[in-house]
């Protein structure tokens, strides 16, 4: 979410104030009421009894020290989401995070940012590099949403890294989604028009790129048309 944009347009005022300091929370959790207020452009009095009523609903709770994080009702929503395709990606990408000892995670469209909707940790007990579902960038900058634009029609001044991942089926960027951190992604086609990508990150130089890729496009044939 954009820092001090909250509502605008014809929705409800008051969802869409909650609505913004749920997300602002997801991002920037654990956070104080003042984080809030700054990332939504909210008043402070209003960002805070936001939270109070996200709060007295389940949606968020408090640690010990007081900062605000998302609560458990949330899980409530979330296990009606989708959680068909999260469970066949997660046994999808569950293979290539063991081959490759990476984190694998699947991404999704939301607006103009890549959200990843599932993630696969390796193995191991600590992987190179740790991922969480709920994570957001621009869609137009790293290789899951740079995926994500290949499996969509071609837009007005697409960066060349698009065009080219629509013809070799896979996207390559470093530092794009986290700083020093490579990113190798596969555009997936699922129904009805709606795409995804299957991803991994990875430590540059410490990843066998093309056991990576067999994997990433298995996972995009088993979710393909899902």
């Amino acid at each position: 979410m954009a820092e001090g944009k909250v509502v605008g347009g014809a929705g409800l005022q008051t969802l869409e104030r909650g609505l913004a300091v749920l997300e602002a929370v997801a991002e920037h959790a654990p956070c104080t009421t003042a984080t809030i207020a700054e990332v939504t452009g909210l008043h402070r009095s209003i960002a805070y009894r936001v939270l109070c009523t996200l709060e007295a609903h389940g949606y968020l709770q408090r640690d010990p020290a007081g900062r605000y994080e998302v609560g458990l009702a949330v899980l409530t929503v979330a296990s009606a989401v989708r959680s068909d395709l999260q469970s066949l990606a997660h046994s999808a990408l569950t293979p290539v995070a063991e081959a490759t000892g990476t984190v694998a995670f699947l991404a999704v469209p939301h607006g103009e940012e890549a959200l990843t909707l599932v993630t696969v940790e390796p193995p191991a007990a600590a992987g190179p590099v740790s991922y969480r579902p709920g994570v957001r960038h621009p869609i137009t900058r790293g290789a899951p949403g740079l995926a994500l634009l290949a499996a969509l029609p071609p837009r007005p001044n697409e960066r060349p890294e698009v065009t080219l991942a629509r013809e070799l089926g896979h996207v390559r960027t470093t530092g794009e989604v986290l700083p020093g951190i490579g990113a190798l992604a596969v555009p997936v086609a699922l129904r009805a028009g709606r795409v995804a990508s299957a991803c991994v990150l990875f430590v540059p130089g410490r990843l066998d790129e093309e056991a990576a890729l067999t994997g990433l496009h298995a996972a995009a044939t088993q979710l393909a048309g899902r």
